[in-house]
């Protein structure tokens, strides 16, 4: 097992800057999860990790060895690391015991041990009995047990996974983050993981690398990804959020009092981050999870609105609430007589203000 280091790695194709001046450093035996949206250079940051793209600038360490740099580029082959990509990458015209044994016949080990690796890897997968099946003989969630395992048999010093279930259905996804995360659990290994599924993230992460144009934007808990965003972009991207211009009017020790910038100039007290040379007032936005908004009878709200629409998604509401031509998104039980037209009151629980 080891540890991998980013230190200021950019990635230029032509005049594109894919990765800009990432600095990141992964433990032994940690489970990252890269998210962003598409084109921000999650990928490309994995597959220099890999050794498969040559840093423009900046070095990558493996344990503390430097195996990219601008100058020098480790084989991915001579770095030790497991990958498993999004199309899985099976031999169709192997079964499945010689699709994972095909990376030790590479390395010449002896047929006894090769044996018994390659079944105890079988194994841990939960692939027994497949063993003489063909891929096209397998499920989607099989094949990808299949790539894991063939991963996994040379022992690498971390694992890296490209989207590696996005080609499976909704259910059989969810039972797969659960098994990852119950592999890791037995044998330890580094983790690095590219997802653009949020939830994704959030199961199976120790921390959640959060990318935005090439740049590192957050790295963190995935709770206090989700419940600390440095900035805007962070908390518009993972989850749902209300945003609500307003205007700072006071501040202190980390609390303060915004007030809307519509006709009710309601004020909402907030928490508001470190921002040197803040002159008061100051024109930002109120950043609100849905969950942590209620509803309530009009007169007994911070503010009145009228609900514009109340979808039922099976375990609750989902409700928007009009306030002085402002959009507020609000959670409500499935049992809440809330509809179109309804006039409501809105609490506000918990906020965050950033500045514009």
């Amino acid at each position: 097992m080891a540890s991998i280091s980013l230190r200021h790695v950019s990635k230029l194709f032509g005049s594109v800057r894919a990765v800009d001046d990432a600095l990141l450093d992964i433990a032994d035996g940690e489970i990252i999860c890269f998210l962003g949206p598409s084109g921000c250079g999650k990928t490309t940051t994995l597959r220099m990790i890999a050794g498969f793209d040559r840093p423009t600038s900046g070095e990558i360490l493996i344990g503390d060895k430097v195996v990219s740099s601008a100058k020098d580029n480790v084989p991915p082959e001579r770095r030790n690391l497991g990958m498993v990509f999004q199309n899985y990458a099976v031999w169709p015209h192997m079964n499945v015991f010689a699709n994972v044994a095909y990376p030790l016949k590479l390395r010449r080990v002896p047929k006894r041990d090769l044996r018994q690796k390659v079944q105890h890897t079988i194994s841990l997968v939960g692939l027994e009995g497949l063993e003489k099946r063909y891929p096209e003989q397998l499920s989607g969630g099989e094949q990808q047990r299949v790539a894991l395992a063939r991963s996994l048999v040379m022992e690498p010093v971390a694992l890296l996974l490209d989207e590696p279930l996005s080609n499976l259905d909704a259910k059989l996804r969810e039972k797969m983050r659960f098994e990852l995360m119950d592999l890791h659990r037995q044998i330890g290994v580094t983790m690095v993981y590219v997802t653009h599924d949020q939830a994704e993230a959030m199961v199976l992460s120790d921390r959640v690398v959060v990318m935005n144009r090439g740049r590192v934007v957050q790295v963190d808990s995935p709770t206090a990804i989700y419940g600390e965003p440095r900035d805007p972009f962070v908390a518009d991207f993972i989850g749902l959020a209300n945003f609500v211009p307003v205007v700072l009017q006071d501040e202190s020790a980390g609390q303060g009092v915004a007030e809307s910038t519509g006709p009710a100039r309601t004020r909402y007290r907030c928490r508001v981050r470190p921002h040197a040379g803040r002159v008061l007032p100051t024109k930002g936005t109120l950043f609100v999870r849905p969950e942590d908004v209620t509803i309530l009878p009009p007169e007994e709200g911070e503010v009145k609105g009228t609900i514009t629409r109340a979808t039922f998604l099976g375990t609750r509401l989902d409700v928007r609430v009009d306030v002085d031509g402002v959009e507020w998104r609000a959670d409500a039980s499935t049992d809440s007589d809330l509809h179109e037209g309804k006039q409501v009151g809105l609490s506000i629980r918990r906020a965050i203000f950033f500045d514009s």
